[in-house]
């Protein structure tokens, strides 16, 4: 079906295509996509064309020393990144349902939760239940919200984004509270009271705080800024779990989820400090939009203890 043709034609491209030009995307060029798919270069540029030929507008610029993609070619690529993974998503799907295979459920978990959120995460799937196995991987909040948009997560659970793509719903979410800690040695004999006491206290302290690019650093930036406070971090770790043990060690202080502190063996290291204001953030557990969850990965996310 070209543009200008109605329903019921041949579509202008099929999966083969779309992985042809994403190949010739991905390298840049001709010859190593073509080493890539096993084909000749002369076999790749006439199947490129063709494409081309077929949707009616160029998705390369190419001279003698280079390939571009163009506006169209990059929508084009945009817009359909999805698809393989929603075919092999399809393919799994029937393979478990229909032929027998073992279900699996694929969880990404963002790097900003710390380990005192797993019981949560998993309480109704202990060990092997009803068959299922269940891959846990973990990756920035980014990665996560892109790994589930595309189909190849079922799951994501991380700190809701400023924005939820359209390419994902979300089905459960959580309050999750933050604390001051300080060493117990560091800390001052009386915990600040007021929030005037516990500016002037915060301004002289070395403070660990999570790298600048994630939300949790941008939710305590904005808590920081209502309560007129300017921290400066002088360590800046992915994980609250090690801020914690720095913490203990007298490297500084730190603000963390609460829950984070629950598997952490020796609370008597630590002080709470109380802060001025609410503290939190949002847990989220999130799956494909565009796909239909299934009964298995539907009743791992109702097990999750988000509430």
């Amino acid at each position: 079906m070209s543009m200008k043709e109605g329903a019921g034609s041949s579509p202008e491209i099929d999966l083969h295509g779309l992985h042809l030009l994403r190949l010739v995307a991905g390298f840049r060029g001709f010859t190593a996509a073509s080493k890539a798919a096993g084909l000749s270069q002369s076999a790749l540029t006439r199947q490129i064309q063709n494409l081309e030929a077929r949707l009616g507008f160029a998705v390369f610029e190419r001279t003698t020393r280079s390939v571009t993609i163009t506006e169209a070619g990059a929508i084009l690529l945009r817009e359909t990144e999805a698809l393989p993974n929603i075919l092999g998503g399809a393919l799994r799907r029937v393979r478990e349902e229909c032929l027998g295979a073992s279900r699996r459920i694929r969880v990404g978990i963002s790097r900003e939760l710390a380990i005192g959120h797993i019981p949560g995460l998993f309480p109704a799937s202990r060990g092997r239940r009803n068959g299922v196995r269940i891959a846990v991987s973990q990756a920035d909040e980014v990665e996560v919200l892109d790994q589930v948009g595309s189909s190849r997560l079922d799951l994501g659970i991380l700190t809701v984004p400023a924005v939820i793509p359209e390419t994902i719903r979300v089905t459960h979410r959580m309050e999750d509270r933050f604390v001051a800690i300080a060493g117990r040695e560091l800390s001052p004999p009386d915990v600040p009271g007021t929030p005037a006491d516990f500016r002037k206290w915060a301004l002289g302290q070395n403070w660990l705080l999570p790298p600048p690019n994630c939300r949790s650093r941008g939710l305590i930036n904005d808590w920081a800024k209502r309560q007129k406070l300017d921290l400066q971090a002088a360590m800046e770790l992915e994980s609250f779990d090690l801020m914690i043990q720095l913490v203990s060690t007298e490297m500084g202080c730190a603000l963390v989820p609460r829950r984070a502190l629950g598997p952490f063996p020796r609370k008597g290291r630590i002080r709470r400090i109380k802060v001025a204001g609410k503290l939190a953030r949002e847990l989220v557990v999130v799956t494909p939009r565009h796909t239909h969850c299934p009964e298995h990965v539907a009743e791992f996310a109702d097990g999750i203890l988000f509430s």
